[in-house]
């Protein structure tokens, strides 16, 4: 450990003033560094080693530490099983510091240091945030931001992201049916397809489906860290950002050295193998990969499931420039059996032993960015997602062809330490093709849109008072689409259109005290119309959704910060929503369907957090939500078929909450945790809303996950998924997952990582 007590400023590339350095040597290793800079050759930079530390003295494991100036994170790392973090940057970067951040212990920022010391606290937060494109602490945020860490990643031994994702405040999941099934996100109230999802930094929502996107097939394998900002973010993000950003990180070659194996199996003939890593290796150079398999039988016949994923990323740096380079492929194939749970009419026919969907996901990405001076950075990003699916049925099959582009240039300059502003025009083309979309010969076809897209954000920080404004401007542009009058309703053609729109957003965070913080947020958010909605109408000027949404909260430390409270309130309000217009409906518009539609949700997040000792850590979330269908505008009372003016939204449960306790002892960690949701409002299983609206009883699932390190990097796990054996529907007539018990072994060369 002495190698670690010092701080080592090791010249083995560039051109950094270090302020722990002598004057003297200073000023000679910048004219060296400075004179070598000039041979692109040598990609000099300065080594930044230390170690994370508790305040009683013993190293921190697994913790996040970056290196950041006031234009924002350089690079960052995790420290490795002694707590150690070895940085490297170019010495060309000025006003240089360190930020920590570790599951369960205070964030902290500290000038460079060999020492970093963390203090326990109820948290849990990254060392950069979603909520906006300027970076900044997470206490400093008007925006509700939870975090999955890679540490939750690593220690709780779910094969698919969502069941950790389950666990965060306000987020409720409607699965239909085993693993593998499709699932749903409703956040704060919100449809399912108002969530923009990012795989490091690309949009991987459905355009066919409007910005649905499916959470099922998600290994966690490939991820490494998940962030989600709850609340309208298009002013930052644009379409589809409307109730919540879910932003996906995977694996990278900063955070250091790691290999890691796994294989586990369990009941229902489940098993899964994964194999990952990632290092930085010569002349700044970086690389980092996973690949995964999950099998699964599931509970009847026509309910397997298969995911395999393969992960590959690419990095370079070199002076005050970066380059990253990544794809991620995933292959998956489940049964779809139908609703063989609650039968309230007696419509289900039995088992569908034919239905089966498949898909085959492409995500690639480009991020490049360059500190011009020490007060302006660009950042060049582009990405390609594209997914084929192919569904099986009884009457034959049936294919769908999703594809998004998306280019963005963006700038940040700090003004001063007060005031940072950002900006970026941004170009998102979206396209399909689908059997049921056709043309009048019959024949499928491309349907298009295209956005450009600019916005503007900055940010100021006065003292205690912390305040984000942002805009962002949209031009929507949609190519002539052809008619098809053998359609229900029968299309015309529709010509090309141009819709734009501005969304605003402002945030800010005050803190009273150390101990005391309140923090509010408004903006807006839009879902323009997905290829699903154009092509099954006969109206050619059909708008985009909109939200208009405010939250304020309060966040109070108490016992010597050990015990964290936080309160939020929301009111999202929606508007311009798509709504069939038939039958008595038909005067409100000569259109098949048509933007009359509203609704409302309000309600409150509550969370606390308790970190009493080291080797204990509490976590509890209740939401409570009112939700209702308003009257469709234009209308008196008068709202969308088989609902009723004041109706809950379906699938949007009243009460809602999660818990987690663990439990660290010697070689053993234990979680214990879960989530229960009260009852909801769910359609017939078979026929949907038209059949009648059902009552869907509440319920609770509760785990139970024990890792024993065997020896050396080697650990035993056990994890009881619904370990009381409750049976529950999450979407109403589709069986929830029983008892499910999976054992297995983990390898890890850095067992933190």
């Amino acid at each position: 450990m002495a190698a670690i007590a010092a701080l080592q400023t090791t010249a083995s590339r560039g051109c950094l003033s270090v302020r722990t350095l002598s004057f003297r040597f200073r000023a000679l290793f910048i004219l060296t560094a400075c004179a070598l800079s000039l041979f692109p050759t040598h990609a000099w930079a300065v080594e930044l080693k230390g170690v994370v530390l508790d305040v009683a003295g013993k190293a921190i494991p697994g913790a996040q530490v970056a290196a950041f100036n006031p234009l924002g994170i350089i690079t960052e790392q995790v420290t490795d099983d002694h707590g150690v973090f070895d940085l490297y940057i170019s010495p060309l970067y000025e006003n240089v510091q360190l930020r920590a951040a570790a599951e369960g212990f205070a964030t902290t920022i500290s000038p460079i240091t060999a020492v970093i010391r963390l203090a326990l606290a109820p948290q849990k937060e990254s060392v950069q945030e979603t909520a906006s494109t300027i970076d900044a602490m997470p206490a400093q945020q008007g925006t509700q931001v939870s975090v999955v860490t890679g540490a939750d990643l690593r220690e709780r031994n779910e094969a698919q992201l969502v069941d950790l994702l389950r666990d965060l405040p306000g987020m409720v999941f409607a699965q239909d049916g085993a693993r593998g099934s499709a699932a749903d996100l409703f956040v704060r109230g919100g449809d399912s397809r108002d969530n923009l999802i990012l795989l490091d930094g690309v949009p991987i929502d459905s355009f066919y489906h409007g910005g649905l996107f499916d959470f099922a097939h998600l290994p966690s394998d490939a991820i490494e860290e998940a962030q989600v900002a709850r609340g309208p973010q298009s002013a930052i993000y644009g379409s589809y950002a409307v109730g919540s950003v879910v932003s996906l990180e995977t694996r990278s070659p900063e955070n250091g050295p790691a290999l890691d194996v796994l294989a586990e199996g369990g009941t229902h003939d489940e098993n899964r193998v994964s194999f990952g890593g990632e290092t930085m290796i010569a002349r700044g150079w970086g690389v980092a990969g996973s690949f995964s398999s999950l099998l699964s039988n599931g509970p009847v016949l026509n309910s397997d499931y298969r995911n395999d994923n393969g992960l590959l990323s690419l990095e370079h740096r070199w002076r005050k420039q970066k380059l990253i380079i990544f794809g991620d492929f995933d292959s998956n194939n489940v049964g779809e059996p139908g609703p063989y749970g609650s039968n309230p009419k007696g419509l289900f026919p039995g088992l569908d032993l034919v239905s089966r969907s498949k898909n085959n996901t492409s995500t690639y990405g480009v991020h490049y960015n360059d500190e011009l001076t020490d007060k302006l950075r660009i950042d060049l990003i582009g990405g390609i997602y594209w997914n084929n699916s192919l569904r099986i049925g009884p009457d034959g099959a049936g294919f769908n062809k999703d594809l998004s582009g998306n280019a963005e240039a963006r700038a940040t300059y700090t003004m001063s330490k007060m005031w940072a502003v950002t900006g970026g025009i941004v170009f998102h083309r979206e396209e399909m093709r689908n059997t049921d979309v056709t043309a009048a010969d019959g024949s499928d076809f491309l349907l298009r849109r295209d956005e450009w897209s600019g916005y503007l954000e900055t940010r100021f920080t006065m003292d205690k008072l912390y305040v984000n404004l942002g805009v962002r401007y949209e031009a929507y542009l949609t190519p002539l689409i052809p008619g098809d009058a053998l359609a229900n309703p029968a299309r015309p053609d529709f010509p090309a259109t141009t819709d734009t729109e501005v969304s605003p957003k402002l945030s800010a965070a005050y803190a009273f005290k150390p101990t005391t913080r309140i923090h509010g947020s408004y903006g807006t958010g839009l879902r323009p119309p997905g290829g699903s909605d154009l092509a099954f109408t006969n109206n050619p000027a059909l708008l985009p959704e909109h939200t208009t949404s405010y939250d304020v909260g309060a966040e109070q430390r108490l016992f010597g910060n050990k015990l964290s409270l936080d309160a939020t309130w929301f009111h999202n309000r929606y508007r311009d929503l798509i709504v069939s217009l038939g039958g008595s409906l038909s005067e409100l518009s000569p259109y098949a369907t048509g933007n009359p539609g509203n609704a409302r949700a309000e309600g409150m997040e509550t969370s606390a957090r308790v970190r009493p000792a080291r080797w204990l850590s509490l976590t509890a979330s209740y939401t409570w939500l009112e939700s209702e269908v308003l009257a469709l505008s234009g209308s008196t009372g008068q709202v969308p078929d088989y609902f009723y003016l004041g109706q809950p939204l379906p699938r949007r449960p009243k009460q809602s909450g999660t818990f987690m306790a663990t439990i660290r002892h010697g070689r053993a960690d234990i979680n214990l945790g879960g989530y229960w949701r009260g009852h909801t409002l769910d359609v017939e299983p078979n026929l949907g809303a038209s059949a009648g609206f059902f009552v869907n009883p509440g319920y609770q699932n509760i785990g139970v996950n024990a890792n024993y390190r065997v020896r050396g990097n080697l650990t035993a796990y056990v994890n009881l998924r619904n370990a009381l054996d409750e049976h529950y529907e999450e979407v109403y007539g589709y069986p929830a997952p029983i008892l499910n018990v999976v054992t297995g072994l983990k390898w890890n060369l850095a067992r933190a990582r």
